[in-house]
């Protein structure tokens, strides 16, 4: 003979109703896309030619460990921010170079155009 005052274990949830005719399906959640993985890819792409590409290396890098600790996908757009990231990092070192050896070579100009006179 049973206790009736025992807690009785929960019944099984009802199955979700199928959609009326014309409408449609609940959607049903994924994992979504890691918001630094975009965010990777946009920096790398707005600011490629600048010194703040390296923002894009900054988010790829972040994104790539959460993905990897499993907070969402987007591997391959992290991947992509963080590549754009160093290419602004080239476009930056290349940049500044030229500006230092324009310097040189115009002051270099202009004392030996002054030393002439």
């Amino acid at each position: 003979m049973s206790d009736p005052y025992q807690v009785q274990p929960p019944a099984a949830p009802y199955a979700p109703q199928p959609p009326l005719p014309g409408q449609y399906a609940p959607y049903a959640g994924g994992v979504e896309i890691n918001g630094k993985a975009v965010a990777a890819l946009v920096c790398g792409l707005v600011f490629l030619a600048s010194p703040l590409g390296i923002m894009g290396l900054a988010f790829g890098k972040t994104a790539q460990r959460q993905i990897d600790a499993g907070m969402g996908i987007g591997r391959p757009l992290a991947k992509a921010g963080r590549v754009l990231g160093w290419v602004s990092v080239g476009f930056t070192i290349f940049w500044a170079l030229y500006v230092v050896l324009a310097m040189t070579l115009f002051f270099t100009a202009a004392t030996a155009v002054s030393t002439t006179y």
